[in-house]
């Protein structure tokens, strides 16, 4: 019995991630080049043939760096929301032709193989300099395998109260861990820039996934946490966990009980 997630990559200077069950084996975003995904899919013993599909949650770059690449190269289905469909080949005005592969998520969830998918929106926007919006429809999904559930949620400036009901009591969590107050606040970072990242709409610190997961977690489920998305500037591995750790001491009473991670190129089991 396999369930499990891999991150292959999580941060600003890309994101991707694999999900697998005994039947398949499913990507999350391509924000790394063809060659590193392939490479880093390797060093996990997974072929790039393998992969069943790839969900594009939103179109920042970090996120999409390697689809192009992706969709020329490999038979993979890639599936996305239609305003990240739109938003992407404004960016990829070159490659009009390869992004008429996607395919547009339309429904609630899908099944692929023994693993069902289901996907929620989540509050992300970003602006370039032509002042127009780059993300498209960003989302979050829970995958479920079984009586086993996964919460994947990064890039959100906060979680609403329907992704709150519907993520409640999941067995383990990928979720966002972004940048610690003090180390924002103080970085050289333009004001603009901080202000967005703080929003509602921007990224979630360590003291707010840590008081997310306070509400969400289940002391008789939750076994694993992934904090994802770490910015290199204004956070780090050891600021993140120890402060989602703080958090969760308030409910677990003994934090053996639960996991908390940040490493790459590792498989975290959750059957």
């Amino acid at each position: 019995m396999v369930f499990s997630f891999i991150p292959l990559a999580s941060g600003s200077s890309g994101n991707s991630t694999v999900i697998e069950t005994d039947k398949t084996k499913v990507l999350v975003d391509c924000g790394i080049s063809f060659s590193k995904l392939v490479s880093k899919l390797k060093e996990v013993n997974i072929d790039i043939k393998d992969i069943s599909r790839l969900y594009i949650t939103h179109a920042h770059a970090d996120h999409t760096a390697g689809l192009i690449s992706l969709l020329k190269k490999t038979s993979i289905p890639v599936y996305t929301r239609k305003d990240t469909a739109t938003v992407l080949k404004q960016k990829y005005k070159n490659d009009l032709s390869i992004l008429e592969k996607l395919i547009l998520i339309q429904k609630k969830f899908s099944i692929v193989d023994d693993l069902k998918i289901s996907y929620f929106k989540l509050p992300h926007d970003g602006w370039n300099f032509s002042n127009t919006q780059d993300a498209g429809d960003h989302i979050g999904f829970i995958f479920e395998y079984g009586l086993y559930r996964l919460s994947y949620m990064t890039d959100c400036g906060h979680l609403t109260t329907g992704v709150m009901e519907l993520n409640k009591s999941s067995d383990a969590y990928f979720i966002e861990s972004n940048y610690d107050d003090e180390l924002q606040m103080k970085s050289s970072r333009p004001w603009g820039l901080k202000q967005r990242v703080m929003s509602d709409k921007g990224h979630l610190s360590n003291e707010q996934a840590g008081d997310y997961l306070l509400e969400l977690t289940d002391v008789n489920k939750t076994r694993h946490i992934f904090l994802a998305h770490l910015s290199s500037q204004c956070n780090t591995k050891e600021l993140a966990i120890s402060t989602v750790s703080s958090k969760l001491k308030q409910k677990f009473s003994n934090l053996n009980d639960i996991s908390v991670m940040t490493e790459l190129l590792r498989r975290y089991h959750i059957a």
